[in-house]
């Protein structure tokens, strides 16, 4: 059985990024425990403590701008983070990455963006899956988590809104939601959609500089992934 944590960052066009992105992580039960352990050890190292709270959450935009709980340390000191980030991500083979991005600019209602998106994203988790279950827990709470529980009951009943439409067979149940500080899967879910970003290029300036020098060994690329529309 798998368990996929997936988060969502919104397009934001003043800022030039016109793609709204759902991002996921999929990751076999036997694996959950172990990804966990070194997440609490990388709190440990950074706070002091293996307690998961608001003050020990990692959460990658918060450390890339030096807020919250990463106020006062230097850049070098938060590109480090989101480099060991991305280790864990990168080094456990067990792992699928998948993320479905949709250029707001190139459709017509941009309200649908996040459906689209969320759909792409079903389709491709259970690519990955194939005949096994797999539960999905996001970091929402709000009118756009009611409406994906929605959209994916729809999905297990019908398939996949378009003429190429796949039957999701095997991601099962509905989706969950959590606060993402109560969840340390939620915050690596949070971590690879902020990578997904970064690595479109998008960030510039001596603190992205860094960023990219600490994950550029690390290998990220996607398990299965989709950009829509195409042209």
């Amino acid at each position: 059985m798998y368990v996929g944590y997936f988060d969502e960052v919104k397009a934001d066009r003043p800022q030039g990024r016109d793609n709204y992105l759902v991002a996921g992580l999929i990751i076999p039960m036997d694996q959950i425990g172990l990804i966990e352990g070194q997440l609490t050890a990388l709190s440990h190292e950074l706070f002091g403590t293996r307690e998961l709270t608001l003050a020990t959450e990692f959460h990658a935009d918060h450390i890339y701008r030096g807020r919250g709980n990463f106020s006062g340390k230097t850049m070098a000191e938060r590109a480090e983070i989101l480099g060991k980030l991305a280790k864990i991500i990168g080094d456990n083979v067990y792992i699928s990455k998948v993320y479905a991005a949709i250029n707001t600019s190139k459709i017509f209602n941009q309200d649908q963006a996040p459906e689209f998106a969320f759909a792409h994203f079903v389709e491709r988790v259970q690519m990955c899956v194939w005949d096994k279950p797999c539960v999905l827990i996001g970091d929402q709470d709000d009118e756009q988590a009611r409406n994906m529980v929605r959209d994916f009951s729809q999905y297990r009943a019908k398939g996949t809104p378009w003429a190429h439409g796949i039957e999701i067979k095997t991601v099962v149940d509905t989706v969950h939601f959590c606060k993402s500080h109560y969840s340390r899967l939620i915050q690596l879910a949070d971590a690879y959609a902020w990578l997904v970003v970064h690595r479109w290029g998008l960030r510039k300036g001596p603190m992205a500089r860094l960023v990219d020098g600490a994950v550029k060994e690390i290998n990220l690329f996607p398990q299965r992934y989709k950009y829509w529309p195409n042209t």
